[in-house]
């Protein structure tokens, strides 16, 4: 099997769903992946995840799709993939920016931004919630979700999701105060 040729192990796979088959293609190209991973993302162990997600999507998707090169389908797949994962890595830090703009509008001094020092402070600052209201933070910021959404993935009702996310904001506002009190 090892000297089988790229499309002849896919359709092994496909076909009679032999593992192995896989497994020399990862032989083959895992190492060229990881590589191309590395130089979307920059980051070593991110690069090694993606790889290992991207092979899971072949194993889902390479049954599925005609290909006629599985070489480039594969740096087509892995490419679009570090790419998504860039994209939400870009969507994360803009909701993270968001959360301190709330943070900033309630404030009693408004018309100073949070500093670097207490963004870096705010995934411990979260930490230290009551698990109900960050929870509704984590959702209708981070993720983006409308008060329905958060209701709805947490089964609170609505007026309970605001309530704990306008507790939320100002206990994270006291978090952030005392933490930055306590490094001063």
């Amino acid at each position: 099997m090892q000297s089988a040729t790229d499309l002849e192990l896919v359709a092994a796979f496909c076909k009679q769903d032999e593992r192995q088959a896989l497994g020399i293609l990862y032989q083959r190209y895992g190492h060229l992946v990881v590589g191309l991973c590395l130089d979307y993302l920059k980051d070593r162990e991110a690069a090694k995840d993606a790889t290992m997600d991207v092979f899971e999507k072949v194993t889902l998707k390479v049954c599925n799709q005609p290909i006629e090169t599985f070489r480039a389908w594969l740096f087509y797949t892995s490419r679009n993939h570090c790419i998504d994962l860039l994209r939400k890595k870009i969507r994360l830090r803009e909701r993270e920016s968001k959360i301190s703009s709330e943070l900033v509008v309630e404030s009693i001094d408004a018309d100073r931004p949070l500093s670097e020092e207490r963004l870096t402070m705010l995934p411990d600052a979260l930490a230290k919630l009551p698990a109900e209201q960050a929870r509704c933070v984590k959702l209708f910021y981070l993720q983006g979700k409308s008060y329905n959404d958060v209701a709805e993935a947490t089964g609170y009702d609505l007026k309970k999701v605001k309530s704990y996310l306008q507790n939320g904001r100002r206990n994270l506002r006291i978090n952030l105060e005392k933490m930055a009190h306590e490094q001063s």
